[in-house]
Formats: structure tokens, sequence, C-alpha cells
């Protein structure tokens, strides 16, 4: 996308986010800002819950790109923690003979250090062929305000954990 178009589309959300005063339009809004920035694939809320039943029997692997506190309020059923500050090298020593013509999903809090986790391992996860990789789209805040569960080790969970007060606004409590 050329310069021109990355700036219009900028201000049209922009204008969009000032029109809309609400956890959903700025939530929209941040998603798309994350898109523009990093332009991997992403699946979304509805795609992923479909994908779930492939995470029990080894086809998809999920994994939760935060924080371990984070983590520890909640997640989403069946996901590894990565520190989102791991190395492709080290990514690849811990979970290459994993990942071969697997489906990787990644999810942060809002998609933003997934979807860079995703770039940095981006040739060595197709040099170890994996199958597809995908950002969860708005990750764990759009996943939890789509009224989908979320876990933590007592079960399910009403709590979410808003990584800091700025992106607390993002969030549907339950």
């Amino acid at each position: 996308m050329n310069i021109i178009k990355k700036i219009s589309k900028i201000l049209a959300l922009i204008f969009f986010l000032f029109s809309c005063n609400s956890y959903a339009a700025s939530l929209w809004f941040t998603e798309q800002l994350i898109s523009l920035r990093f332009g991997v694939n992403n699946i979304s809320h509805q795609q992923l819950k479909t994908l779930l039943p492939e995470i029990g029997n080894h086809k998809v692997l999920l994994f939760d790109v935060r924080r371990p506190d984070e983590y520890l309020v909640s997640r989403i059923q069946g996901s590894i923690l990565i520190s989102p500050d791991m190395s492709s090298q080290d990514f690849i020593t811990q979970y290459g003979n994993k990942i071969h013509n697997k489906t990787l999903i990644f999810y942060c809090s809002v998609g933003y250090r997934s979807s860079e986790f995703m770039q940095r391992i981006e040739k060595q996860a197709a040099e170890k062929e994996v199958k597809s990789m995908a950002n969860l789209k708005g990750g764990i805040f759009r996943w939890y305000n789509e009224h989908h569960p979320v876990i933590n080790d007592a079960g399910e969970t009403n709590e979410i954990h808003p990584s800091d007060e700025s992106w607390a606004d993002l969030i549907n409590k339950r």
C-alpha cells in the first residue's frame, strides 16, 4: 500500500475514533492500526472458535504472547505461554520439533505483541514447514469482548488482565 493510501486510511480511522466513544470503536481502531503496522495474516475470533477442537488433536498450536502475570489472570484454553521478548532462535529451539506442518495461532492483549512476534519468527517458521501462521485480530480483548470463554488455573473466569491502565478501556467488563 503506498504512503498516500496509508495516510488516508489512518486519517479516516482517526475521524472514526473521535466520532465514536466506546470500547468497541477503540478496539476496532487499535486493530486497524496494528494491521497497517504489521501486515501479518489475521484470523477473527469466530475463525479461532472453529479451530479450537484442532488444538486438542495437535493440528493447531495456540501461543499466548503476553507476560506471565497476564496469563495467570486469564487465557484462551489450550494456549501455550511464550515471552513477547523470546528470540526467533529460542522459539525454534523450544518448539521447532512441534511446529512442522501445524497451524500456529498467536495472540496477546490486542494483537500488537503477537504480530510483532510473528514477524520475528516468520523466516524460521517457514524453514520448519509450518502449515500456516495467523494473529488473533484484537487479541484476547476481542475474544473476551465477544463473550468467548477465558480460563485460569481455577477454571473459567470473567477476569481479564488489562496489560496496563491505558488498555483497560478496551475491555468490556462482564
